[in-house]
């Protein structure tokens, strides 16, 4: 089996045009090849590109997020950088590839993603939650 019928359709994403450029900046300033960024890559490159107006109920960097896995076990956290995650509750990384599958989804959304010991898991996002 392939990985793409193991993970299945990724779902339509939607990132702000904000956050695209500091990913793009991000990844054009990696050299060492990780399975993380490259899972970032992918999803920077096959997102569709939204107005801030349009966001409210989009994981973005910065996002405070609630989701569950598909044991139904409730996550929260903000998602960011890893450099500024530090000032986050519950940070999230999106070098990490919860992190990177979180971003650009929408509330309701579900997605599968690889874990760096080669396990499959699903999330699906709950809530947006507004901004503190």
């Amino acid at each position: 089996m392939n990985r793409k019928t193991m993970l299945g359709d990724p779902p339509a994403i939607h990132l702000t045009h904000d956050d695209i450029g500091r990913l793009e900046a991000l990844l054009a300033g990696w050299s060492k090849p990780c399975s993380a960024l490259e899972f970032l890559r992918r999803e920077v490159e096959r997102a569709a590109i939204v107005a801030d107006a349009d966001a409210a109920s989009l994981v973005k960097l910065g996002s405070r997020v609630a989701f569950e896995d598909e044991a139904g076990k409730l996550y929260t956290g903000t998602v960011g950088f890893p450099i500024d995650i530090a000032a986050y509750p519950d940070p999230i990384s999106i070098l990490a590839p919860v992190g990177a599958a979180l971003l650009g989804l929408a509330e309701g959304q579900s997605i599968s993603y690889e874990t760096p010991d080669g396990r499959t898991k699903r999330l699906t996002v709950v809530r947006v939650l507004p901004d503190s």
